[in-house]
């Protein structure tokens, strides 16, 4: 059982995206898998039709009720969030186990799953920390441009701290390159990284696909808007990479 936070603390680099199409690919290819919500935007609950849950993971991590888990399809299931859940920064801050409240809401569910994925806000607050305490890997989603790369030390740096002092177990589970195409470029960009970050970066990389918006915009996943896209198809290959590593 993999508990994977997706992280990086820039917007817009594809890291709900990665949740929600990674997510559906493993259990599509048989794996039990949990998609988390814990950015107070709910981007990852509106990118899947989710709007304004009953129940959101805020009344898990703030008033200690059990995960709101909600099934989306075949060995998917998603615990959504809400815009209140802006109101956990505060809240948490003010609780000495605030650190700890996603990794205690886990305990009764994770080995219902082979996968856990959480969607992180594009931050490196609290609730941030809480995914990284709660998880045994990280992923963290590097858009093929200069400034996102720019900032992966910073992450980096806050992964090592978060093993030196509050979770001794986490490790990179890889780097993935978003949203890269054919200009010059965006290549070097990505050449740049595995250059750099030499094993640490996932053989799979996401391609530019005006496909992977538009399923977005009606909420649904890539396999469900157009299964025989690129965005299906990079998904598909970062799963199977991922569960091949998990079998290696």
């Amino acid at each position: 059982m993999k508990i994977i936070a997706i992280i990086n603390h820039k917007g817009g680099v594809g890291k709900t995206t990665t949740t929600l199409n990674l997510g559906k690919a493993l259990s599509l290819n048989g794996r039990k898998t949990l998609i988390i919500d814990i950015d107070p935007q709910a981007n990852l609950s509106q990118a899947i039709g989710v709007e304004e849950p009953e129940r959101n993971i805020y009344q898990a991590v703030c008033e200690n009720e059990p995960l709101p888990i909600m099934n989306l399809a075949a060995n998917l299931d998603l615990v959504p969030a809400d815009l209140d859940l802006s109101e956990a920064e505060v809240k948490l801050q003010a609780d000495v186990n605030g650190y700890f409240r996603l990794k205690n809401a886990l305990r009764t569910v994770k080995d219902n799953y082979d996968f856990i994925l959480i969607d992180c806000p594009p931050s490196l607050g609290i609730l941030t920390t809480n995914a990284l305490i709660a998880a045994t890997e990280v992923m963290i989603v590097v858009q093929s441009e200069y400034l996102a790369v720019k900032g992966l030390q910073t992450i980096l740096r806050l992964v090592e701290s978060i093993r030196e002092n509050l979770n001794p177990t986490i490790e990179i589970a890889g780097l993935l390159i978003t949203q890269i195409n054919k200009t010059v470029f965006r290549q070097h960009i990505a050449e740049t990284v595995r250059d750099i970050y030499h094993g640490k970066v996932y053989q799979s990389a996401i391609r530019q696909n005006i496909s992977l918006a538009e399923a977005t915009s009606v909420g649904k996943d890539i396999f469900e808007y157009s299964p025989r896209s690129a965005g299906a198809e990079d998904y598909m290959a970062l799963a199977k990479e991922i569960i091949g590593n998990q079998v290696a």
